[in-house]
């Protein structure tokens, strides 16, 4: 939109969907197929999508703050890097951990490993297409060992895929 639309708007117009915090991240994906990572990101999250519709999901999270769509591309390719839920305390990694583990999903664990120049309790699982999750809690904020090429945030491990849901 031009700065001049900005400067003579004089209304202002709310969102039409309501979230509970001032912000939220909106992270969109391609996935291969849907009918498998549906499944997936309703246990991961623990939440059922708010919109299906054919090729598309969206998952609008209150904790944490997300609005993630699942957009269908056969020829989608996993991306770099990861994504991760940052949690209080290990009994949440626990809890989340015992919800996977108990669907089925293939599960790293990391206890109180230095990495990204802190100490942290983790968890790793991969979707159907690869991208790699983490939920972890940093347990101290201070050590001396960065992210190297040989952390597992570098390594490709076991997908994920969850029999359909009702």
């Amino acid at each position: 939109m031009p700065e001049s639309v900005w400067q003579t708007q004089r209304r202002t117009v709310d969102s039409a969907v309501d979230f509970p915090t001032e912000r939220r991240i909106h992270v969109s994906f391609n996935v291969a197929h849907l009918a498998d990572s549906l499944p997936f990101y309703r246990v991961f999250f623990g939440a059922n999508p708010t919109k299906v519709r054919e090729g598309y999901a969206r998952f609008e999270l209150a904790e944490p703050a997300l609005n993630l769509s699942l957009n269908e591309n056969e020829n989608s390719v996993s991306g770099q890097g990861h994504f991760g839920v940052q949690v209080k305390s290990t009994r949440q990694v626990v809890e989340i951990w015992r919800r996977l583990h108990e669907n089925g999903f293939n599960i790293v664990t990391e206890n109180s490993v230095e990495c990204c120049y802190s100490v942290q309790t983790k968890i790793w699982v991969a979707d159907p297409d690869g991208n790699r999750w983490e939920v972890f809690v940093t347990t101290e904020p201070e050590s001396g060992e960065g992210c190297g090429p040989y952390c597992i945030c570098h390594q490709e491990f076991e997908r994920s895929y969850i029999g359909a849901l009702q």
